[in-house]
């Protein structure tokens, strides 16, 4: 996770990021955080496992929502738009997995981690090389606007997830 992160805090000093861009990266260092917290966390897992799929959920579907209809329609950042897409798809499909899973089982572990160090990697091409292009591509006054419509959809599409305290196997129902 060092390489990522030594990536984040370059792109930080590369680019001024502005308005959504900026917005974006420090959710994806909240995100983080919240990893390493389960990463570290052993016997509290099922505990912060649900918050923590709730922030990557909300935070990936408002950018997919907001953000990147608008870098489609740009000739100059379609690539870009659906490079993400397909980041998006995979993260949905890891998350899925992991919801099958057994929260204690070294397999949920072992998927998890894969899935930080992927959320981390795409966070730092994201403000490394994505965001800087978008912006770039947007312009200052846009890209300020826009934080006002994906915070306000990742706030709509959390507050539409039931965070439920995951059992330690699929099949136990003695947690509420």
């Amino acid at each position: 996770m060092a390489n990522a992160s030594d990536r984040h805090q370059k792109s930080e000093r590369a680019t001024k990021l502005v308005g959504v861009f900026e917005l974006l990266a420090a959710q994806h260092r909240e995100m983080q955080a919240l990893l390493e917290q389960v990463l570290a966390a052993d016997g509290e897992r099922a505990l912060l496992w649900p918050e923590c799929r709730r922030q990557l959920v909300s935070h990936e579907r408002s950018e997919v929502r907001e953000l990147y209809p608008v870098l489609r329609a740009n000739p100059a950042t379609r690539a870009l738009a659906d490079h993400h897409d397909d980041e998006a798809r995979q993260l949905d499909a890891v998350i899925s997995l992991l919801n099958t899973l057994p929260v204690a089982s070294a397999r949920w572990l072992e998927v998890f981690r894969e899935l930080a160090n992927t959320v981390i990697a795409h966070a730092a091409e994201e403000e490394a090389q994505l965001f800087p292009e978008a912006q770039q591509a947007l312009g200052e006054p846009y890209s300020v606007y826009l934080a006002g419509p994906v915070l306000k959809a990742k706030h709509a599409i959390a507050d539409q997830m039931v965070v439920v305290v995951a059992s330690s196997t699929p099949a136990d129902s003695s947690l509420p």
